[in-house]
């Protein structure tokens, strides 16, 4: 069929569709399916044909997109597509910075949710977005020539869960992606004035929702900046003896932040404080800043009432380049007003996850070392309330490579449970105690690769995990760590590093951070029956 041109009405373009699948449907019953479709369609550009947003406009039946100073998109109002093909020509002024960046969008279900490809400068990148993460990548291809002030050819073609990428009559790439369905095709622009013309899909519609949202995030941003250069990472969350919520993290210039010129203590911690279930959050106070980067902390509030922050710090060994490690405690009396002068606990043992406060009032941390191309978990063990510890009781890892980040967790029979991170293309591991640490079984592999374990009983007895991989992720044990379900998913972000505190209303809350340059701490509410994870608002 050939192009139906821009003086057609939406209304018109439905009727001949249909007119055409009737007629074909009745002479050829035989006929192959993908003769049914609807072929080479050219959208009428009309306003009132089109989501557009304030710096979109249609003039001289082009799209006008002006991303110069935010992204500027245009999304087809009337018909959605499962398999389509999308094609266009398009433009991009010239300018001297910016990425000049022209989107072509298919299976748009929402705002935040569809697949595009990315016409920059010098690239076609592939990728997903979602509501968490407007960025997942899926391919890419570089070196192209794309020069401004031309009008070039782009396709984007999604058939079941194959896309396919072409510029200018060359095919590019094609990858597979099999989340998004069916969706609006749509436009935009980022960094650059962009003009679209001569838009065509070839596919069978239906008819779209009349409404198109842009979903609330799901999640609240706990701190995006607490002054030491922009990154934020590692988060802890609990709750203090009034109710509030304290949430520490570090704070630094990027995944290790050594001290330099610019901040010449390197990295810190910093917290941040909820009055109102962790919808809101404070800004953010240093809670410890010494010559050092201070790392990876996290907090715990004791049955005596005080907050006892564990972390660890790396100083650069200026002989080879290697880190010399320690772990380290800090304690405040005043619901982290004040707080003490750091003790060392462990040297050359780093920690990821929280003193646990057992049954018995001992005090347990997981700990973790590599050294000499080995690496395994350990414990230590506090009898007296943190004064003083004993030294580091190892979890035999029976030779296999655990980076471990160990956490425990304490069962309803009175053993702990340890998990272990895999290293080297080893699963997690798992071991346990019957004699509140002091010795532990052998590690075995838990059945699956995951990272910095975070374990949390939840208010209906159910014991959760959470890891990273696949990306920032919960699992469940109905009983009692013997087994765990498949992973949901609580984030695309890669970040991790979870910690979760239950809530007044039997809710849990859990904290994470994204990874990347300017990373920032976010928070998401759930509550499970032991089967699924359900996500709730927070506002």
């Amino acid at each position: 069929m050939g192009k139906i041109m821009n003086r057609l009405d939406c209304r018109s373009i439905t009727s001949i569709g249909v007119l055409l699948f009737l007629v074909n449907s009745l002479g050829a019953k035989d006929t192959p399916q993908n003769q049914f479709k609807i072929r080479n369609i050219e959208l009428p550009l009309r306003n009132e044909l089109w989501f557009l947003d304030e710096t979109a406009a249609i003039q001289n039946h082009e799209l006008v997109l002006d991303g110069r100073k935010s992204k500027s998109s245009a999304y087809y109002k009337i018909d959605q597509w499962g398999d389509v093909t999308l094609s266009a020509k398009f433009k991009v002024d010239p300018m001297p910075n910016g990425v000049l960046a022209c989107g072509f969008v298919v299976r748009a279900s929402d705002r935040k949710s569809y697949y595009y490809v990315h016409f920059d400068r010098t690239q076609a990148i592939l990728v997903r977005s979602d509501p968490d993460k407007n960025w997942n990548e899926i391919k890419r291809a570089t070196g192209l020539k794309k020069p401004a002030n031309q009008w070039h050819s782009g396709i984007l073609q999604i058939k079941g869960s194959k896309l396919t990428v072409s510029l200018n009559d060359t095919e590019l790439f094609s990858a597979n992606n099999d989340i998004l369905k069916k969706g609006r095709i749509g436009f935009y622009a980022n960094q650059g004035l962009v003009r679209v013309r001569d838009i065509v899909v070839s596919g069978t519609p239906t008819r779209a929702p009349k409404t198109f949202t842009t979903p609330p995030n799901n999640y609240v941003l706990v701190c995006t900046d607490a002054g030491a250069g922009g990154y934020e990472a590692f988060p802890d969350v609990c709750r203090m003896k009034d109710g509030r919520l304290i949430c520490v993290f570090y704070a630094g210039y990027g995944h290790v932040a050594l001290p330099n010129n610019l901040y010449p203590k390197g990295g810190r911690i910093a917290y941040c404080i909820s009055e109102n279930e962790g919808r809101t959050w404070s800004a953010s106070k240093t809670l410890l800043d010494t010559p050092y980067d201070d790392r990876d902390p996290s907090i715990t509030q004791l049955s005596d009432g005080r907050l006892i922050c564990s972390y660890f710090n790396l100083r650069e060994n200026i002989v080879d380049g290697s880190y010399n490690v320690g772990t380290w405690i800090t304690i405040s009396s005043d619901a982290g007003k004040n707080w003490s002068r750091p003790q060392l606990i462990q040297k050359g043992y780093a920690c990821s996850s929280p003193i646990r406060e057992l049954s018995s009032g001992r005090l347990i941390l997981g700990l973790y070392k590599e050294r000499n191309r080995k690496a395994n978990g350990a414990v230590a063990i506090s009898d007296n309330s943190g004064s003083s510890w004993r030294s580091p009781i190892i979890i035999d890892n029976i030779g296999a490579y655990l980076d471990a980040e160990t956490d425990v967790i304490e069962l309803e029979d009175g053993k702990l449970y340890a998990a272990m991170r895999g290293g080297q293309g080893a699963d997690m591991h798992w071991a346990t105690s019957s004699d509140m640490g002091g010795t532990w079984t052998k590690s075995e592999s838990i059945g699956f690769p995951a990272h910095c374990p975070y374990l949390h009983r939840c208010p209906n007895g159910t014991i959760v995990m959470g890891t990273r991989i696949p990306a920032t992720s919960i699992r469940l044990s109905k009983d009692e760590c013997k087994t765990w379900s498949e992973s949901f998913l609580v984030d695309s972000h890669t970040g991790a590093y979870p910690s979760i505190v239950n809530l007044n209303d039997n809710t849990s809350l859990i904290v994470y951070y994204e990874e990347g340059e300017g990373s920032n701490i976010r928070a998401k509410r759930f509550q499970t029956d032991g089967a699924s994870i359900h996500w709730l608002p927070l506002k």
